[in-house]
């Protein structure tokens, strides 16, 4: 998914140039227009994937989960069930699948790459309006601020996915280390 971002962002870029040269040599505004809006769909691309470059890079998928940021709230259970969360959160895409195998990870790995991914969608979320920066030298406000507002919300949709799942994988992961842990005792009675 990474990669295929990467080249969409660059066709935008690319497709920019084009609409560019084309309202240079007739002057119709629509392709100025239009490349704008190409150059916004570009940032907004690049811009997610220099975040999540950044998040990962840092915290390299270990974030303590038990942190008061990454607990449930009240209202929660019932915004996800409002919102159908559970219907739609398999149809969204996943930039690096991996990360959620079960094959590969163990589910407090998971958890914790659950938390990182929930990190880099909020800073993601909020970097995306730094777009409205181009609305200085190009105008055109309401193109930056409308595509910052849509990508925002575009990335609350995969944060609302890691809340949502995370109060079962955090039964299964206590579930699992009770099991464990009743085992020790088992292991330590037996040898005594």
């Amino acid at each position: 998914m990474v990669k295929k971002m990467i080249v969409f962002s660059g066709a935008m870029l690319a497709l920019m140039f084009v609409f560019w040269s084309i309202f240079i040599t007739n002057g119709k505004t629509l392709y100025f227009t239009l490349g704008i809006i190409a150059l916004t769909i570009s940032f907004h691309f690049t811009i997610r994937l220099v975040v999540a470059g950044i998040v990962d890079f840092n915290l390299k998928n270990h974030v303590d989960y038990t942190k008061r940021w990454f607990r449930s709230r009240g209202f929660e259970r019932g915004l996800y069930k409002t919102l159908r969360v559970k219907k739609w959160k398999k149809y969204m895409p996943t930039a690096r699948a991996d990360d959620f195998s079960l094959k590969k990870h163990t589910f407090e790995e998971i958890l914790m790459a659950g938390c990182q991914a929930e990190i880099a969608h909020e800073f993601c979320a909020i970097s995306g309006f730094l777009s409205m920066f181009f609305a200085i030298p190009f105008g055109f406000w309401w193109v930056f601020l409308l595509t910052s507002f849509l990508g925002a919300l575009y990335d609350c949709t995969f944060v609302m996915i890691q809340r949502f799942n995370r109060p079962r994988l955090m039964k299964i992961v206590k579930r699992k280390r009770r099991k464990l842990e009743n085992q020790h005792k088992l292991t330590r009675i037996k040898e005594n």
